[in-house]
């Protein structure tokens, strides 16, 4: 375990581990962006995928520079900003869970929240209400398996988070289907009583009509 603690130190300036996946931003210049590995190949890309390990990150850009504000998380996917709460919500499909974030002046963040989802969560949106809307993958082999080509559909899930502060969350199931209708759900936005839901593979969105 020693030998791969020495081979897993990384910098930010090393192109070969950067892997962006998503970004939000907070201007016209500033932004923070996941990586969703740590590393591109080798032994460590084999262990995040396989092993689970917790090697991706968050990354911010002030405007002049790069820097790392959050590590430790198995494949960080969606990244978006309550700007009302000043929280930085993160979604890790591998872990099956939401990292809950504060924001500081300066970009740097500090962590508040593990929300345990149970699914493999994927991007994530709000309403006008402040609640998470995520599109989520609840069997990750056969998500995986269907991003190969190996399988020809993958189920979908759409997630639903009210956050009301530490430890305090309610998690709602909107939607949940084999993927016979749509395969790999990704994003699930609403809008007004519609939710668009976005995926993997298909060349359009599904829509649903909220029974709310």
């Amino acid at each position: 375990m020693k030998l791969l603690n020495v081979q897993f130190k990384r910098t930010l300036t090393d192109p070969a581990i950067v892997s962006p996946n998503d970004l939000v931003l907070l201007d016209e210049v500033r932004f923070y962006f996941t990586n969703d590995h740590g590393f591109t190949k080798g032994i460590g890309r084999l262990l995040e995928d396989y092993a689970g390990l917790a090697m991706s990150n968050v990354v911010y850009f002030d405007g002049t520079e790069y820097r790392e504000v959050a590590d430790g998380i198995a494949y960080a996917n969606g990244i978006n900003y309550d700007k009302k709460r000043n929280l930085i919500f993160v979604a890790s499909p591998r872990g099956f869970l939401v990292n809950v974030y504060s924001r500081n002046e300066d970009g740097s963040l500090n962590f508040i929240d593990d929300i345990p989802c149970g699914t493999g969560v994927d991007n994530i949106e709000f309403d006008t209400e402040g609640n998470l809307w995520i599109g989520a993958h609840p069997n990750l082999l056969r998500f995986t398996a269907y991003a190969q080509g190996k399988e020809e559909t993958s189920p979908s899930e759409i997630v639903k988070i009210k956050y009301r502060g530490e430890g305090d969350y309610t998690i709602e199931t909107i939607y949940l289907e084999d993927g016979s209708a749509m395969s790999a759900s990704t994003v699930a936005a609403p809008f007004g009583n519609l939710i668009l839901v976005g995926n993997l593979m298909d060349e359009g969105f599904f829509v649903l009509k909220s029974n709310d």
